[in-house]
């Protein structure tokens, strides 16, 4: 298994780097991942949804080491550590020269998740840049708790899919606003 799972990693991080769109089970829903740099793929990601353009994308790190490098840490970090890793995307402040780093940032804060599933942390880490990703649903839609609940139209226009629902637990990430020094639950 760790062979397979080497082979998938391997195949996985070299899509994105070539600028291609992924679908990933996470321990909440299936994502949708482009590199959070690649503006191509963040617009082809936009496309595939039929996301509003004003609608920003969380990324995923590896470890909450990452963190700062792109946001404002203004919360305790007993507070982070409660959370992450885990089911929960934290709306940091993002830091002024991080900003123009990624292409679907339209304000002042960044949605960063980490997650405890293995696979995609080893793509993460052998990519070493930051994922952008949204549910693989059509906007507007329900978040896929399955692979068979993806749609079809988003599956055939995607460059490649990992499909495991053995960790997906089918509930969205829960949403909690730090950016302002305390928390404001979103979702």
């Amino acid at each position: 298994m760790k062979t397979q799972n080497n082979k998938l990693v391997d195949k996985t991080v070299k899509i994105l780097k070539e600028g291609g769109i992924v679908i990933l089970p996470t321990d909440t829903v299936y994502g949708i991942f482009g590199l959070s740099d690649n503006k191509k793929a963040i617009n082809k990601i936009y496309r595939i949804k039929k996301r509003d353009r004003n609608k920003p994308f969380q990324i995923f790190l590896a470890s909450k080491n990452e963190i700062k490098k792109y946001a404002i840490l203004n919360i305790n970090k007993k507070f982070i550590n409660k959370y992450l890793p885990g089911k929960y995307t934290l709306i940091f402040k993002i830091k002024k020269d991080k900003k123009r780093k990624f292409p679907f940032i339209n304000g002042n804060t960044i949605g960063i998740r980490i997650i405890k599933y293995g696979l995609l942390n080893k793509i993460i880490k052998k990519i070493k840049k930051p994922l952008a990703a949204t549910s693989a649903n059509l906007s507007g839609m329900p978040s896929p708790k399955s692979f068979n609940e993806i749609n079809g139209e988003i599956l055939g226009k995607v460059d490649f899919y990992i499909k495991d629902d053995s960790i997906v637990s089918g509930t969205p990430s829960g949403v909690i606003d730090v950016s302002e020094g305390f928390e404001k639950v979103l979702r």
